[in-house]
C-alpha cells in the first residue's frame, strides 16, 4: 500500500504567448533518467530527472536541458526501447504531429535525425495519429484511420508496408487508430485502439487480417473512444479510453470468448476528448484523473494500492519510473476559456473596453517520491517494480 508522497521536484508552466500553455502529456525513457514533455505550444521539452530520491527541499524547480518545436500540434511520440543515457547513439524518440510527416529525434539535443513520410492511398504525405516501436527497435507502427503503416528504421523515406484494416463497407476494424502497442512478451504481436470503440490485435504477416477482437458491448457501459493501450506481464491488455470512467484490463487468453476476455475494469473518471496517459510498471498500474488526481492499483489483487491529489486540473499523466517505483512523473492542465460573463456596472459607458478573466491554473510538471508498505509493514522508499 501506498504510505506517503511528497514532491520532489516542479516544473511551472513554460512561457509562451498563448496564455494557457498546459501539458498534454508526459513520459519517462525506458532507463528513468530523461522525462518528456509535450505543451500546447507545439513545443517537446526535455528534462533530465535524478536518480538520488532523497533531494534536498521540497518542490525544488527544474527546468528542461534541451528543447524542439514541432509544426503542429503533437499528436503522439514514442522513445526508442533500447534507450540508455550512457550511449548516445540510442537515445532518440519519434514524433508525429498534424501535416507533418514522423521524425526522429535526437533526445540529448532535440535535433532531427531522420524523417518518415506515410504516403496514404492516393499517394499523398500524411500524418500518424499513434506510433510504437517493435520490441527490438527496428521497425515503426503508425497508426491512422484504416490503416496500419509500417516503417524501417534504418530506411527513411517511404512506408514498406501497409496493413489495410478494413474497407468502407467491408468487415474489419474502422475508424481512426488513436493507440497501438506492441508486445514484449510476444515479438510481433500488435494491439491497435481506435476511435470507433474496438481494439484488434495483429500478426506480423498477416498484413491487417485480425488475430484477436476485444471490444464489446457492455450493459449500460460503452467504451469510449481508445486513446492509450500497453501490454502487462506475459498475457495482459491495458486500455485507456477519452469520456469513459473505467481502466479496462483485458485477459488475451480468452481471445476466442470475447465475453469473457474483460478481466477487470479500474475506476479513472475522463469527462472529456483528452488523452489521460496511464503507466505499467510491473505489477503496478498508476494514472491520473479528470478531478487532479493520482490513482495506483495493483494487477495481481486487483486493488487499488492509494490515490492522491497531485493536481488542481486534470492529471494529463501519471507515469510509475521505470526500475524503480519510488518516484511519479504526473502532468497537469486542459484547455481553458477566458470568461467574458462579467458585472458590467448598472450604467455601461460606452466603447469601455471588458477585461477577460483568466484564473489561475495548474499547468505543472511534477515528480514525485513515493513510499510503500512492505510485507512487514515497515515503510520503503525503494519498491521494486
Amino acid at each position: 500500500m501506498l504510505l506517503t508522497h511528497r514532491c520532489l521536484l516542479e516544473a511551472p508552466e513554460p512561457v509562451s504567448t498563448r496564455g494557457n500553455n498546459f501539458a498534454k502529456a508526459a513520459k519517462w525513457s525506458p532507463d528513468g533518467s530523461v522525462a518528456i514533455a509535450v505543451h500546447d505550444d507545439e513545443i517537446i521539452r526535455m528534462y533530465q530527472v535524478p536518480f538520488d530520491e532523497d533531494l534536498s527541499g521540497s518542490a525544488n524547480g527544474f527546468s528542461p536541458y534541451a528543447s524542439t518545436a514541432e509544426g503542429g500540434p503533437i499528436l503522439d511520440y514514442c522513445f526508442f526501447p533500447s534507450f540508455t543515457w550512457e550511449y548516445p547513439a540510442t537515445c532518440c524518440f519519434i514524433t508525429s504531429s498534424q501535416d507533418h510527416p514522423i521524425h526522429l529525434r535526437d533526445a540529448l539535443t532535440g535535433e532531427l535525425r531522420n524523417t518518415y513520410r506515410p504516403f496514404n492511398h492516393v499517394d499523398e504525405v500524411c500524418h500518424a495519429n499513434s506510433l510504437c516501436f517493435a520490441p527490438d527497435g527496428s521497425k515503426i507502427i503508425a497508426g491512422f484511420s484504416l490503416y496500419l503503416r509500417v516503417f524501417d528504421l534504418q530506411r527513411p523515406g517511404r512506408q514498406v508496408e501497409d496493413w489495410l484494416l478494413s474497407t468502407k463497407k467491408g468487415k474489419g476494424q474502422k475508424g481512426i487508430i488513436g493507440a497501438v502497442a506492441s508486445s514484449h512478451a510476444a515479438p510481433g504481436l500488435y494491439a491497435a485502439g481506435s476511435y470507433n470503440k474496438n481494439i484488434c490485435l495483429y500478426e506480423e504477416g498477416t498484413r491487417g487480417k485480425a488475430v484477436g477482437r476485444l471490444a464489446l458491448k457492455e450493459t449500460g457501459e460503452d467504451m469510449g473512444g481508445v486513446t492509450q493501450l500497453a501490454f502487462a506481464q506475459d498475457n495482459l491488455l491495458i486500455s485507456g479510453h477519452r469520456k469513459d470512467k473505467w481502466l479496462r484490463v483485458w485477459d488475451l487468453r480468452m481471445l476466442g470468448e470475447p465475453n469473457k476476455a474483460l478481466l477487470h475494469r479500474f475506476t479513472r473518471q475522463v469527462r472529456t476528448h483528452q488523452r489521460l496517459l496511464f503507466g505499467v510498471q510491473g505489477d503496478l498500474l498508476s494514472s491520473g484523473d479528470d478531478s487532479g488526481a493520482a490513482l495506483l492499483y495493483s494487477l495481481s489483487s486487483l486493488q487499488q494500492l492509494g490515490h492522491f491529489q497531485a493536481h488542481q486540473q486534470p492529471c494529463t499523466a501519471a507515469m510509475l519510473r521505470p526500475t524503480t517505483c519510488g518516484a511519479l512523473l504526473s502532468s497537469s492542465g486542459s484547455r481553458n476559456f477566458p470568461d467574458y460573463d462579467v458585472d458590467s456596472p448598472s450604467e455601461c459607458a460606452e466603447n469601455e473596453d471588458v477585461k477577460a478573466k483568466r484564473p489561475r491554473l495548474d499547468n505543472t510538471l511534477k515528480v514525485w517520491q513515493l513510499s510503500w508498505e512492505n510485507h512487514d509493514g515497515r515503510e520503503d522508499g525503494q519498491k521494486k517494480c
